[in-house]
């Protein structure tokens, strides 16, 4: 039993221990909502691989890495904070998640990739 107790709690331990670690340094740069853009990002980039023919769970990877690695050159060319750049990057992810899904064919819904979204 407790083989499988023990690797959860110290999982459990070590994860809080660094989300509240992370969690301050996320508030002194000032990007508290940077896991909401995150998971916008994602659930766009998870949507478009019902569209193409690549696996969603990649896509959705590379469409938070590519909103992580913009955020920092679209503050300072817009001089404004990351804050404000977050804040209008998660509706336009949300939004193309949408289109998306609208655009996926039937049979795409019928996906176990859709458990991703």
């Amino acid at each position: 039993m407790w083989g499988l107790i023990l690797p959860a709690l110290v999982g459990s331990a070590l994860a809080g221990a660094l989300s509240g670690l992370l969690g301050v340094c996320a508030l002194r740069l000032q990007l508290s909502s940077v896991g909401f853009a995150m998971a916008h990002a994602a659930f766009a980039g998870a949507a478009l691989g019902l569209l193409v023919p690549l696996p969603p769970l990649l896509l959705s990877l590379l469409f938070a890495l590519g909103v992580a690695a913009l955020l920092g050159p679209v503050s300072e060319f817009t001089r404004l904070p990351a804050e404000v750049v977050l804040g209008v990057s998660f509706p336009i992810a949300m939004a193309l998640g949408f289109v998306f899904l609208a655009l996926a064919p039937g049979e795409a819904f019928g996906s176990p990739a859709l458990a991703l979204l």
